[in-house]
């Protein structure tokens, strides 16, 4: 019993350390999605609508487990899912090479269009080498006649499986005209699609001691004066790199160019800076002649994907030893640790694999803890779909419930973009919050700096800080400026900010702190009073941030009486600057001091007056008279001014202030006749006379 106490303590202890483990702020979590013989999209056989209706739902899904860029191979053996002018159309879209898809559409503008209205990166996975992958009469026969291998076969080198005799056709790395080939259809990718990134797999030259090739044709040719055949190997692989990389940075270079090579460099027994591995083990630099810690070295990659697909504790190959090393020896450049996700559940793998549902999850955590490791890529697609485990799950439920950032590439693009700016938030009435925001101008010179999303941070009672992954609420998919908070609670009050990405994630400085529970005040401006030779008053003013204003009142009060209401306009709203208004007080009847003011009115009803501001009003009074007068509409008013003759102009006016009739009155020995319209409203009207240069006025009630 002591012992199922103790046993429980340490578990629960456990999950403590294991929760207590927060996610990182930036980390990549990237899927593969494989196309070669249709391992994970797109399916055999099947329509262009159902090809893309498949890729849509498998974006989708890789979105809601957590990931942030997809890996998607776009060339498998010297064929294309995309039209190129280098290979033929692969055999993977229609069931036969060469042959594009139908109804035609673009495969690779589509998963491109697809993964970044998701808010992913989208990095085009090449297999430079491979031509084909099983060489028969029939495989062979079956390639279009545009292939390279029918081409130009001089450039193809044999590879046999010494177990098996199974034979491949291979781009041969030694012939320079193998590398213009390969450049120039990566190249042609670049230049025409707008990719996040290009990646290499870990195909290049096969193991010499399990497999037979000749190269001595090619290395008689151009063996560059390297005596080693090692070495000259790793040096065209070498060149093939460095060339690329060099390509793709003079034409964009905002675009990653990474490898996955396979999980062991070389072992310490048999290099001293190698890792703490078997002998036994491939080792990619001496078997596969691919020299990817030089690489790193020399940056001629900004990242690294060791495909390090052993469990932790795996005798000679262990996980546990792997990530350590690896971090050890990014030299500066991003490491992705490749995860076996296809091992995961297999009968056929070590326990490890086939039945500890934590192996996953814990090699993340370990990935976490090492300073050069900065996130991780998970081979295969169709793995994270059958979440064997549950280990999908995992990582959506605890492990990436979190969003994150991609990490920076400082030797690309270290400066910042600028803020978002004018950050408004509004409590709506289902108590979700309504952020909207002003984008930054667009980058003028840099296009590295273009906004490609935004961050919002949102916290309780404090201000939001962007380096605490708690506060990191949402990183929008696009450049969109709003957005709605439907995780927000009642009687809570959050801040929020928002932080501007580029395109490599350099994050800008936060925006202004919004909080949609606290008003924020209407700045007035101007508020003023004047009146015409008419005695007309005008009233004015100017305003800014109008966030929460509902209207304006205006009121007037006439020898320092009560004020009143004369007429009430609606606010603009919003945050910006020098908003103006103007009315008018046309309702001046008696003579004597008027006071006015303005009583601004939030949404939520509180309100503030303004300072009053006051004038003097002369009217003079004749013996003027109308009648009848209450009038109905479209009646005839009859005008008495006795002694006056000739034109006087005249307004008539509602009582709101606006003016609804004008004209010319003809005074006949001080006699004038006005029809009504009878499409004017009833209510209180003021006729206004102007004559002499002086305002006369007299009330009229109309039914």
């Amino acid at each position: 019993m002591k012992f199922i106490y103790l046993f429980a303590a340490c578990c629960f202890l456990f999950s403590i350390n294991v929760q207590a483990q927060s996610a990182p702020k930036r980390e990549m979590r990237g899927a593969w999605i494989a196309t070669f013989a249709n391992i994970d999209w797109p399916s055999t056989n099947t329509t262009s609508a159902v090809e893309q209706s498949t890729f849509i739902q498998r974006v989708t899904e890789h979105k809601a487990t957590g990931m942030n860029a997809i890996f998607a191979q776009v060339r498998s053996q010297c064929d294309a899912i995309y039209p190129s002018p280098f290979e033929p159309w692969s055999a993977v879209i229609s069931g036969t090479q060469g042959v594009a898809p139908s109804p035609y559409y673009d495969p690779l503008q589509f998963m491109i269009n697809e993964t970044k209205q998701r808010g992913m990166e989208f990095h085009a996975w090449f297999n430079p080498y491979r031509a084909l992958a099983t060489f028969t009469t029939t495989s062979y026969n079956a390639l279009a006649a545009t292939h390279v291998a029918k081409l130009n076969p001089s450039w193809i080198m044999t590879v046999t499986t010494n177990s098996n005799s199974v034979k491949q056709l291979l781009l041969n790395p030694g012939a320079p005209e193998v590398w213009e080939h390969i450049i120039g259809s990566v190249m042609h990718v670049v230049r025409n699609y707008d990719v996040d990134g290009i990646h290499f797999d870990d195909y290049f030259y096969t193991n010499p001691a399990t497999t037979t090739y000749n190269d001595d044709s090619v290395y008689a040719i151009h063996n560059r004066g390297i005596v080693n055949r090692g070495d000259w190997r790793r040096s065209n692989v070498d060149t093939l790199i460095k060339r690329l990389n060099d390509s793709i940075k003079s034409v964009k270079p905002w675009i990653k160019f990474g490898i996955s090579p396979s999980g062991i460099w070389m072992s310490a027994p048999t290099d001293p800076n190698g890792s703490a591995t078997s002998t036994g083990a491939l080792q990619h630099k001496k078997d596969l002649f691919s020299n990817s810690r030089l690489w790193l070295q020399q940056g001629w990659v900004d990242y690294l994907a060791p495909q390090v697909y052993w469990y932790i504790g795996q005798p000679g190959s262990d996980y546990n030893n792997l990530a350590p090393w690896w971090s050890s020896n990014n030299f500066t450049r991003h490491i992705y640790m490749g995860q076996a996700g296809y091992k995961v559940g297999e009968a056929a793998q070590n326990a490890a694999f086939a039945t500890d549902r934590t192996q996953i999850p814990r090699q993340v955590r370990l990935n976490r803890t090492l300073a050069g490791i900065t996130g991780q890529i998970v081979y295969n697609t169709t793995s994270l779909r059958n979440n064997p485990l549950s280990f999908r799950d995992s990582l959506t439920q605890n492990l990436y419930n979190k969003p994150a950032l991609l990490p920076t590439m400082s030797w690309k693009d270290n400066t910042a973009p600028d803020p978002a700016n004018s950050l408004t938030a509004t409590r709506l009435g289902n108590d979700n919050v309504s952020l909207v925001w002003v984008k930054p101008n667009p980058a003028m010179i840099n296009v590295l700096d273009t906004i490609k999303r935004f961050a919002i941070y949102r916290s309780v009672n404090v201000i939001p800080d962007v380096n605490n992954i708690d506060h990191l609420l949402h990183i929008t998919n696009t450049d969109v400026t709003s957005f709605v908070d439907a995780t927000a609670l009642p009687i809570t009050s959050y801040n929020y900010v928002v932080t501007a990405i580029d395109r490599l994630y350099n994050e800008s400085v936060v925006s202004n702190m919004a909080n949609p529970d606290v008003v924020v005040p209407l700045t007035l401006l101007n508020f003023d009073v004047e009146k015409d030779l008419n005695n007309k008053v005008s009233i004015w003013w100017q305003t800014a941030n109008e966030i929460n204003t509902a209207y304006f009142d205006v009121e007037r009060s006439v020898n320092n009486s009560s004020f009143i209401r004369i007429v009430t306009l609606n606010a603009r709203g919003g945050g910006g600057f020098g908003y103006s208004y103007r009315t008018y007080d046309n309702d001046l009847t008696t003579s004597g001091s008027y006071s006015y003011r303005l009583k601004m009115v939030d949404s939520d009803g509180r309100f503030t007056y303004s300072n009053v501001k006051s004038l003097n009003v002369s009217i003079v009074f004749t013996n003027l008279s109308v009648h009848p007068n209450p009038i109905q509409r479209g009646g005839q008013l009859q005008i008495l001014w006795s002694t006056v003759n000739g034109r006087v102009p005249y307004n008539l006016i509602q009582s709101n202030g606006a003016m609804v009739a004008q004209g010319i009155l003809n005074f006949n020995a001080g006699k004038a006749q006005l029809t009504l319209s009878n499409k004017i409203a009833a209510g209180v009207y003021v006729l206004q006379y102007f004559k002499d240069n002086k305002e006369y006025a007299i009330k009229i009630n109309v039914r």
